[in-house]
Order: C-alpha cells, then structure tokens, then sequence
C-alpha cells in the first residue's frame, strides 16, 4: 500500500516482523514517507561507534529521519519483551542510544519493561526512572511506556498492558510518555475501552471531563500520549487488512488536541 490509503498515516516502523537488529528501510520508499521508527536496529546492545555512524549515513543517504527509537530490549524475536526485570540498561548502552539519538534527532524512546511478571516490582520501576533520567539529563526526549496485549499472542507475564498501568508509570516518572498502539490496545481495552478513552481524552481537552470510571483498563486522565502506532486487527496488516476503524480513531485523537505522529507499525 501507499501512504495514500492511509493519509494520516506520518511515519513506519521499519523493524517489525524481521529478525533481532535487522531493519527494511525500503518500507519507507513503499509508502511514500520519510519518517521512521525502529527498534533498537542491532543484534547486541552495545554496538560499536563505527556501526552508528554507517547507520546514521544510510538514513542520510536515503533523506530519511528517525523519529523514534527502542531501547536494547532483549531477543525480542524470541519472545523477550525487555530486561529490566533483570537488569538495569547499561551505561555503554544508553550511550550508544543517545548517539544515535543525538545524530539522528529522533526524541521519542520505547522502554519495554520486560518479563517479570504481571504486576511491576520496585526494581522495574526504578530501572525505568533510571533511564528516563538518562534522557532527560541530556535533553533528548521522551521515553515512552507502551501498554502490550495479553492475553492472546502476548505474554501474559508481562506487567504493562493497559492505559492504567501504563500510566502508572507515565503519572510518577519524569520524562515519560504513553504511547498508544491501537494493535495492541484493541486487545488488552477492546473497541468500546479505545472509543471511551479518546472521548474521555477529548472531554478534558474541552475541560468538561466526566467523572466516573471509564471502560475496564482505560485511565480517566485528560494526558494525550506522546507517540501513537497503528495496525490492523486482525492479522496485524496494513490500515484496511482488518476490522478496526483506524481512521476514525486517529482523526478523534486529532480532535482531543493529538499532534504526533502516527507510525505504521504493522506486519510487511
């Protein structure tokens, strides 16, 4: 498909569905956009300066610019979903991760908490602020915390998977975000917990928010994330695959006061 079929489509993830560290570049060229995302875009968490910078050329070359990066977040090919369940990132890392940031522009940074279970222990979190302190110490961004659905092909050991909990972070760590997949949130809040959410989004934008409890999982806060990504459900294909009202919920995000980009994070 074109970025035609889906106009408010602004960027893609050029990762999803390859191999750990491998990237198609060319899905931009497909779609006709020329901005990216990517997850962390090697095999290791600490590549070498040299790997950066031939990296940093190609998307030069190609006039292509990064917009939002993963963190180092285990074989995510193999089902692991971060590593701060059992580690903290190290300093080589988030070096390695703000060069590439500083030589790209790219701001916005997704944490993937990993696998510790359902509920986040202490050590989760406190790896979690020690990268958002990483970021914002040098001014470059935002790092995203984005809820992951389970049941279903998601780990079910994996603590954040609805607004809520993603919010719980997002509320409490400076220099976080939500980012919202609707992929991935059509199946932790379903349709009706997305459509409640974004007008709950958009009645607080207009200060005349509700009071009450909105669908189960959704978070009754007026905070529009910082990063959204789309696919279609079910399949995870392109926009027009599925079922899902892709359109509508992205021009209902626009009209609660949304002004990111929307990255097409399907797959190829």
């Amino acid at each position: 498909m074109s970025s035609s079929n889906a106009p408010y489509l602004t960027a893609v993830n050029c990762s999803v569905g390859l191999p750990l560290g491998q990237i198609d570049l060319d899905r931009a060229t497909a779609l006709g956009v020329d901005r990216i995302e990517l997850w962390w875009p090697w095999a290791t968490p600490e590549p070498g300066a040299a790997a950066v910078d031939e990296l940093v050329a190609e998307l030069r070359r190609r006039e292509l610019t990064l917009v939002a990066l993963n963190f180092w977040g285990g074989d995510t090919a193999a089902g692991e979903r971060g590593v701060l369940h059992q580690e903290p990132l190290t300093p080589t890392h988030l070096d390695a991760h703000a060069r590439l940031a500083e030589l790209t522009g790219a701001d916005r940074f997704n944490l993937l908490v990993g696998r510790g279970g359902r509920d986040l222990t202490s050590a989760q979190r406190d790896h979690t602020a020690a990268v958002a302190e990483s970021v914002t110490s040098r001014g470059q961004g935002t790092v995203l915390i984005e809820p992951s659905r389970s049941p279903g092909v998601g780990p079910a050991d994996y603590p954040v998977q609805v607004i809520d909990d993603a919010t719980a972070l997002t509320d409490t760590i400076g220099g976080t975000g939500l980012l919202a997949d609707f992929w991935h949130l059509v199946e932790t809040v379903g349709h009706d917990g997305i459509g409640e959410w974004i007008e709950e989004l958009g009645a607080a934008a207009s200060g005349t928010a509700a009071s009450g409890t909105a669908a189960s999982g959704t978070a009754q806060t007026g905070n529009l994330p910082t990063h959204v990504q789309i696919a279609d459900d079910p399949g995870r294909g392109a926009p027009g695959t599925g079922e899902l009202p892709l359109a509508d919920w992205v021009a209902a995000l626009h009209s609660a006061g949304y002004v990111g980009d929307v990255a097409g994070e399907w797959v190829w």
